[in-house]
């Protein structure tokens, strides 16, 4: 072969790649959608390809539309937990009503709950731990469950998918951190 078709070969790969790449990162991109379920499913796909996460589809009992993602994950040293992923309209164009902005909600239910005569010490551990972290919700919920939440902003430039898998890695590491406090009011091991 001469150096001449090796280069042009060589040139046309490098093209193909460079034209592709593009194409590639707007698959992992998510954008404001119109409909409850759409979103999820580009999560879905992602974090199952990329990350190899297996993810469990559910709907809301109320809206057999609204599709939500679940992850069981294997607690370590706290006990087994899962997330949910879910979206929801924020905000919408008061002309068009045209949904403009998405809330990606990644919730993680911890599975511990907080017996009656435990709650207010562990809302004062909880709030004390709110007060040191930025952007995240972590609260006892009115069945006494304790529940971290993090939310994504999707506007109309878009938000990279992997965005998704960085919340749901610092939502675990939230209840990493906050276990070990709880835990002792609790009477549960560390």
């Amino acid at each position: 072969m001469s150096i001449r078709k090796l280069f042009l070969l060589a040139a046309s790969v490098l093209l193909c790649a460079a034209m592709c790449g593009p194409a590639r990162a707007a698959d992992d991109r998510l954008t404001v959608v119109q409909d409850e379920s759409s979103m999820e499913k580009i999560i879905e796909s992602y974090l199952t390809t990329t990350h190899k996460l297996t993810i469990t589809e559910k709907t809301s009992p109320d809206d057999k539309d609204d599709l939500y993602l679940d992850i069981a994950f294997q607690g370590d040293p706290m006990p087994k937990f899962r997330m949910a992923i879910d979206t929801q309209v924020l905000n919408r164009d008061k002309d068009s009503n045209k949904v403009i902005e998405r809330g990606v909600g990644i919730i993680l239910y911890t599975d511990v709950h907080v017996p009656s005569d435990k709650k207010g010490k562990i809302l004062d551990l909880v709030n004390d731990f709110n007060r040191r972290k930025c952007f995240s919700s972590i609260y006892v919920d009115t069945d006494g469950e304790i529940i971290c939440y993090w939310t994504l902003n999707v506007l109309d430039a878009g938000l990279p998918t992997e965005y998704v898998h960085d919340a749901i890695d610092r939502v675990q590491n939230l209840w990493k951190a906050l276990y070990p406090i709880v835990a002792p009011e609790l009477g549960l091991s560390k």
